[in-house]
């Protein structure tokens, strides 16, 4: 079953960068950035971090607009191959299990945290971190925990190149991010729609027995008008809506 959902383990015969090469891997990679497309975010020649960004697969969506990129991860393994495949972005080490500051890297108009925020076993001091340095929108995408209630679940994660850098990860409600999002940016939204992806639920009243269940999420500074976000936790999403053919990506 593990295999099965994460790839080999770390120091088997395979190449550590094939799980995020896989077909499923992929599957919801094109899933999570159409949806983005499709919420109408300005996300043009903006300066963008993105942590924990295994071999930065999402990257070239921001570099394709023109953006200032700043990729990162929390294992020196997965930054070299970043490097290599992108030398155009700028990399670091980042591990969002720490204390340390991350004024380091600069101030951003863009944080990008897909895949991240249940890897790690303090999520709300990883959210105050990314906070400190983000002048307007925290895109977060994680997997969360059925509920209404605001409440953070903490889980074991198996030893892969895409899993917890500690072995400690969480499962927060919808709520509780929500939550702290809110405290730390000012405005936080959930999007009415939900990637085309099996992952991403959109009947939250009977949700489908399942492992995994994720959400989008987005912190601002500034209040954000579009009808595409709503600021409640929503018992019902849409799917996502389609795109115009110049906004596919391929």
């Amino acid at each position: 079953m593990w295999k099965s959902l994460f790839g080999r383990r770390r120091g088997t015969e395979d190449s550590p960068f094939a799980v995020f090469l896989a077909p499923n891997a992929a599957a919801i990679n094109q899933a999570r950035q159409q949806h983005l497309v499709s919420l109408g975010l300005d996300l043009e020649r903006k300066k963008v971090l993105e942590v924990g960004a295994g071999i930065g697969l999402h990257t070239p969506f921001f570099l394709e607009r023109g953006c200032e990129v700043t990729v990162t991860d929390g294992r020196a393994e997965n930054v070299a191959e970043i490097a290599r495949r992108l030398p155009q972005a700028r990399t670091a080490v980042v591990d969002m299990e720490t204390d340390r500051s991350l004024a380091e890297l600069g101030r951003f108009d863009v944080v990008y945290c897909y895949g991240l925020l249940y890897h790690l076993g303090n999520p709300e001091r990883a959210l105050a971190r990314l906070a400190e340095i983000c002048d307007g929108m925290l895109l977060l995408e994680t997997a969360v925990s059925p509920g209404n209630h605001d409440e953070l679940l903490y889980v074991r994660d198996p030893d892969y190149f895409n899993q917890a850098v500690s072995g400690i990860g969480c499962r927060p409600t919808r709520l509780w991010v929500l939550n702290r999002l809110r405290v730390l940016s000012g405005h936080a939204y959930i999007p009415r729609s939900q990637p085309d992806h099996v992952d991403f639920p959109t009947d939250w009243k009977q949700p489908p027995i399942q492992l995994m269940y994720r959400s989008i999420f987005v912190g601002s500074r500034d209040a954000l008008g579009l009808p595409t976000l709503g600021d409640t936790i929503p018992m019902q999403q849409e799917p996502q809506r389609d795109l115009a053919p110049s906004q596919r990506l391929t």
